[in-house]
């Protein structure tokens, strides 16, 4: 099972720990939150109104009266994930629990730069979503990244496409990824290596991308593995990447 990740709103919380339980009842959430009775009801009566969460039976009684289970909404909302990467880009569109609905993937044509062109990757978003049969209203956003972490256009990507455009580094997505589907056990710290064009390890501590004292952390393709080697995109030479 999945684990809830840290958040800063009681509806994000309630929402992750329901995400991560698969179904739970109302005190379970509060229980597992630690919010109070009172507040987990009003954030599910929100959650209900929005669609997001649906009743999903009851729980086997245990001498009161059972309780009413809950989980997400799948098709509620959307997502889409979009990886740029030297040879491309990959998009992929996700439903509320992160399941993969749709995906497809570009080769990059040599010498232009078609998967780092906004309104290129707004039209590749678009024809994405309407392949799916999606109502493009029901998509919360769209997660951009790429071995910089940073990847050039995200705010022109937020113009043309008209969604909220949410950046990082893909060694760090596939991190959260891991973290997030409840692949890597109970563990507090997680390393995942991402290896593609580019190499690097996305390190998590409880949840939480950690970035070290100068935001290198996980910087695994630019160490130093022979002194005198090849020399590198970074300026260095013999950089294991």
């Amino acid at each position: 099972m999945g684990r809830a990740t840290p958040h800063t709103s009681s509806r994000a919380t309630v929402l992750d720990v329901i995400r991560a339980a698969g179904t739970i009842s109302r005190s379970g959430l509060a229980g597992a939150t630690g919010l109070t009775a009172a507040t987990v009801s009003t954030v599910v009566r929100g959650l209900l109104a929005d669609g997001l969460v649906t009743e999903a039976g009851r729980a086997e009684s245990t001498g009161g009266k059972p309780r009413v289970l809950l989980r997400l909404a799948p098709a509620s909302r959307y997502a889409v994930g979009v990886h740029l990467d030297a040879g491309g880009a990959t998009y992929a569109l996700t439903d509320l629990t992160g399941a993969v609905v749709s995906r497809t993937a570009h080769a990059g044509s040599p010498g232009t730069r078609p998967a780092g062109d906004p309104g290129h990757t707004a039209r590749r978003v678009d024809a994405l979503v309407e392949g799916a049969g999606v109502d493009r209203r029901l998509l919360l956003g769209i997660g951009l990244v790429s071995a910089q972490g940073d990847p050039a256009g995200a705010r022109e990507l937020e113009r043309a496409s008209g969604l909220a455009v949410v950046t990082g580094d893909d060694a760090t997505a596939a991190a959260l990824g891991e973290y997030w589907s409840g692949s890597a056990g109970r563990s507090s710290v997680l390393v995942a290596v991402h290896t593609g064009a580019t190499l690097g390890a996305g390190v998590l501590v409880d949840g939480v991308p950690y970035r070290g004292a100068h935001g290198r952390a996980g910087g695994l393709g630019h160490v130093c593995v022979e002194v005198d080697g090849p020399p590198c995109g970074c300026g260095a030479r013999g950089c294991l990447e």
